[in-house]
């Protein structure tokens, strides 16, 4: 069965912490997860581990956090697995682009479906813009077999 991204549902809460962990991490990406058991949404803020990957080897990692993020592998899992145990479920990835507009672009896309398909489908991802330390937007955005790539969904309050 087809998959059509449908609305993403995002709890005041929810947005205000990711909102706050972006802002307290500009001029850097933020990053990190929400998971979902039945309508509550848990955020879980990540480590952007790219200044580190950029220091030790710029060439194999030329760009450093203010235009990338990298999550540990190891924790990414690790938090996952967590969460899951819990009875949460990966609903969403979240970044910030410090300086620049809300829009998933092409190293998003193809970190996100490196196969020209979803590595995690169902799971949306959520980009904010941060300008001068402050959010100033946030953008949904989910696969849509149709198009075959990332769309923007909309975002509602449950």
């Amino acid at each position: 069965m087809p998959y059509e991204p449908v609305p993403f549902s995002l709890s005041r809460a929810a947005r205000e912490a990711m909102a706050a962990r972006a802002e307290a991490d500009y001029p850097f990406e933020t990053c990190g997860f929400c998971f979902a058991q039945g309508s509550d949404l848990v955020v879980v803020p990540m480590e952007n581990i790219q200044n580190k990957l950029n220091g030790e080897d710029p060439v194999t990692h030329p760009r450093d956090a203010r235009t990338a993020y990298q999550i540990d592998t190891g924790e990414w899992q690790r938090v996952v697995a967590e969460q899951e145990n819990s009875g949460r479920l990966l609903r969403a990835i979240y970044h910030s682009h410090p300086d620049h507009d809300s829009y998933f672009s092409e190293t998003d896309s193809a970190a996100a479906a490196p196969w020209g398909e979803p590595s995690f489908p169902g799971v949306a991802f959520l980009v904010f813009s941060v300008r001068q330390g402050k959010v100033v937007d946030l953008k949904a955005f989910d696969w849509s077999d149709s198009a075959g790539k990332f769309v923007e969904t909309r975002i509602v309050e449950p």
